[in-house]
């Protein structure tokens, strides 16, 4: 009996652990579904952006794409992406990809700056620098997390610190958005946790003649 009741706890344990506690991460619904599209205080995802596309770099990944600017040297501007998240307390690794990709045209001194912030903090962030005309600049940002249960916001920032002008500066894109933490069950798994846990003890009662 006490073995069943713990088999019970571990899975209702691994149910509150979820994948991916954001929605739409890689944009798979092909739209901006779960997310909160935004700007800084004078930037702009660019004309017509931000639209979900293919990820550059293949893979049958789907993006968010922008053409990103209206900051000026040293000051960064562009769009926000946010989610807000329901977590459960504990430790979480937050990440999203990234890549810049030249215009065609030109030689461009800013690619792109991208940051990953969490709860109004930033976490990390990645400066492209200079992209050349057919260059495609990618990476990854991750870090690491204590959360407290409840509700938190994952942002990413994509920020250039120059102009924005259709078609002639750098194009950037963001996918595979994740949270990787402890995850809240719903109130219905717990009632059928119980209800389990209730059945086995009655079977066991009836089989031992108690």
């Amino acid at each position: 009996m006490p073995f069943v009741l713990v088999a019970l706890l571990a899975v209702f344990a691994a149910q509150a652990s979820a994948d991916n506690l954001l929605v739409n991460g890689s944009f798979q619904s092909n739209d901006f579904t779960g997310w909160t599209i935004g700007t800084t205080s004078t930037g702009t995802w660019g004309q017509g952006y931000p639209i979900v596309t293919g990820w550059p770099l293949g893979g049958g990944l789907n993006a968010a794409e922008g053409e990103v600017g209206g900051g000026s040297p040293g000051n960064f501007q562009g769009g926000t992406l946010s989610q807000s998240f329901v977590s459960g307390a504990g430790a979480a690794t937050l990440s999203f990809s990234y890549a810049a990709m030249g215009d065609g045209i030109h030689t461009n001194a800013d690619g792109g700056d991208f940051v990953l912030v969490l709860d109004g903090t930033e976490l990390a962030n990645f400066d492209v620098g200079q992209i050349t005309a057919d260059q495609i600049i990618s990476g990854s940002l991750s870090a690491n997390a204590n959360l407290t249960a409840g509700t938190h916001t994952f942002e990413i920032e994509v920020l250039r610190q120059y102009g924005q002008a259709q078609g002639n500066t750098p194009y950037q894109f963001v996918t595979e958005a994740d949270v990787e933490g402890q995850g809240v069950p719903e109130p219905g798994s717990f009632v059928l946790f119980l209800s389990g846990a209730l059945g086995v003890a009655s079977v066991v009662t009836r089989k031992l003649g108690l």
